[in-house]
């Protein structure tokens, strides 16, 4: 049981660092709802726990292929951020029309794209011992599954308490500038901190 709490926690501090996928999913409370970001953040917790598998099985090729691979995933993150950024800035859209943004695949996606997440859970892998076996394994899964989630949640319930308090949705274009703005951002962000390495 230790294996399953020990997970958990370290999934909560990892998943509730603010950037763009929690961006994403509170943009989607506030529009949609607390049931509509549920997949979203369901995609996050799913993406950071294949992550985990891999890390703790010590599936070395896999984990090599996103570490030797960083800079084209990275790039790959950062264009769909400034993709995603420049849409919801743009669109002037009513509350009854909006997409889901950030349903299950397109976070999921995101998160995947994310190389420093593997190195970050295989660190917490090294320094828990040697690989994961058994039903240790399977338990440490169940953690950083309910972990992420829950960290995910935090981001759920902050845009439902958002969303309450707009009783007017009509400024609803305001919120897509800033969140366009801050998604592109964090994609400027990110690709200039890719140039410096």
């Amino acid at each position: 049981m230790g294996d399953f709490v020990s997970s958990t926690a370290f999934a909560v501090v990892l998943s509730i660092s603010f950037g763009p996928i929690a961006l994403m999913i509170i943009r989607q409370t506030i529009a949609r709802g607390f049931v509509s970001a549920l997949p979203g953040a369901l995609g996050a917790a799913v993406a950071d726990t294949i992550f985990a598998a891999v890390a703790f099985s010590g599936l070395q090729t896999i984990k090599m292929f996103w570490i030797a691979h960083e800079q084209i995933l990275s790039w790959i993150g950062v264009a769909y951020l400034f993709f995603l950024g420049a849409i919801i800035f743009g669109k002037r859209i009513s509350l009854t029309r909006l997409n889901k943004s950030a349903g299950f695949i397109p976070v999921f996606l995101l998160t995947l794209t994310n190389p420093l997440t593997i190195v970050t859970i295989s660190s917490y892998a090294l320094a828990r011992g040697a690989l994961f076996e058994g039903i240790e394994f399977y338990l440490s899964l169940a953690g950083f599954l309910v972990g992420s989630f829950v960290g995910q949640m935090v981001y759920v319930a902050g845009g439902s308490i958002i969303r309450t308090k707009l009783i007017d949705h009509s400024d609803f274009n305001m919120i897509n500038r800033i969140s366009g703005v801050l998604l592109i951002g964090f994609a400027v962000w990110q690709g200039r901190s890719l140039l410096v390495t």
